[in-house]
């Protein structure tokens, strides 16, 4: 028997899990009656009812027609689903370009914009920047700050999630260290809206977490496009660290005799040696040898990226096949050194390198099977994924902001209509 004074908190915390558990058989887009919802959730229809009335006191759940009539006839019964007058935003601050997605909290992509530019120079550029492709977007589709429940801003480099701070970009190293870039995009949307922070590699891994057959393994996603970073996920859980250093794998050091300075200070790094530009390099390394190659003339006019490089060697092109060898070796030494340290169930190429043809992924097979402490011939699974980064890096938006948004304790502790206790 608990003492009175328990009481009032245990009542409270019965209504919030009572709560969290019937929204949440309405996120993604979900549209149900309240007898659906009971069944789903596995609560009595009264407590159900009770939380769909105190999520439409609060703007969360709004009426969405009428249902079907069951087998034995009667009155249609309301449906209810997520306010589609509600919103999140994603922001890619990539590299290459500037992308914004707004979506309804139901999962609806309401529109995508991108700006094509390369990120400006000065960080406080970078800030301003976000906050103005922000404003663009809710003002194109006419939807007011106050409709906005959550942003993420996706980007390179570590970053600190809890203050929300980029530590370091090799790719904006001009920007220095602990960069402020929400600021301009606090100021706007307001201080109220959570903003989540968070590394390329990792927003285009999320996907994977809904994943049924990788919920319970390790896996390692490889991010590659203009830039290399890894993903580790163990278990359905990104692996982070302090300092933001879990999956960094594109500055792990693979040739000590490379003289190529990385954007992260060091030299020998992964991410140097299989990039677009040494790839080019390697190929013109062998013109002599193959004068008449089509990747040779193409890398020659500085025209040669990665996909293409991989179906000329698919079509027997000697200088991509021999090219393509060499990078499969290079990844092979990385997947090595990351296997001893994570041991990893799976490992998932994603971006440029999604696109190898076979001949790179038998050749680095071949390499990883070398090592005689592997039980047997691979060590791990390998697998493409080849939708575009942009997509992922969407969808991975959406996912985190669900999670930041609906994971709030705050969201079910507002006053409602008392505890929803089951009958």
């Amino acid at each position: 028997m608990p003492y009175p004074s328990e009481q009032p908190t245990m009542l409270a915390d019965l209504k919030v899990a009572n709560r969290r558990a019937v929204l949440l058989c309405f996120r993604r887009g979900n549209v149900l009656n309240a007898g659906e919802a009971a069944a789903r959730c596995g609560l009595s229809r009264p407590t159900v009812v009770k939380c769909i009335r105190y999520f439409e006191q609060i703007g969360l759940l709004v009426e969405s027609g009428k249902g079907p009539a069951g087998q034995t006839g009667g009155r249609q019964p309301q449906t209810y689903c997520l306010s589609p007058d509600l919103y999140f935003v994603g922001v890619s601050l990539w590299p290459r370009e500037t992308r914004t997605s707004l979506f309804t909290i139901g999962h609806r992509l309401v529109e995508t914009q991108e700006l094509r530019a390369p990120l400006p120079v000065l960080a406080e550029d970078a800030a301003r920047v976000t906050a103005e492709e922000v404003r663009g977007i809710l003002e194109k589709n006419g939807v007011p700050r106050s409709r906005v429940m959550a942003v993420s801003v996706s980007t390179s480099g570590t970053v600190d999630r809890r203050s929300g701070t980029l530590m370091y970009s090799s790719h904006s190293p001009q920007w220095g260290r602990r960069v402020h870039l929400l600021d301009e995009l606090r100021a706007y949307v307001g201080n109220h809206v959570p903003i989540l922070l968070e590394n390329a590699g990792k927003m285009t891994a999320r996907p994977f977490l809904l994943d049924k057959e990788l919920r319970s393994k390790r896996v390692l996603v490889l991010f590659t496009t203009w830039g290399l970073s890894g993903c580790l996920i163990d278990k359905g859980h990104i692996q982070s660290g302090p300092n933001a250093l879990i999956g960094e794998v594109g500055h792990m050091t693979i040739n000590p005799l490379d003289r190529e300075v990385c954007g992260c200070g060091r030299t020998g790094c992964l991410e140097r040696q299989v990039s677009a530009d040494r790839m080019r390099r390697r190929i013109l390394e062998l013109r002599d040898r193959y004068p008449d190659a089509e990747s040779v003339r193409l890398a020659e006019r500085g025209e040669l990226g990665i996909p293409r490089m991989f179906s000329l060697s698919e079509q027997g092109d000697p200088a991509a096949r021999e090219v393509g060898d060499a990078l499969a070796d290079t990844f092979a030494s990385a997947l090595h050194n990351i296997a001893l340290v994570f041991d990893p169930d799976c490992v998932i190429f994603q971006g440029d390198y999604a696109h190898a043809d076979r001949a790179f992924f038998i050749r680095l097979k071949q390499s990883l099977s070398g090592f005689n402490y592997y039980p047997g011939t691979t060590p791990f699974a390998i697998r493409r994924d080849m939708r575009p980064l942009e997509e992922m890096d969407a969808e991975g938006a959406f996912i985190a902001l669900d999670h930041l948004y609906f994971d709030s304790d705050d969201l079910y502790r507002q006053d409602g209509q008392g505890p929803e206790e089951e009958a």
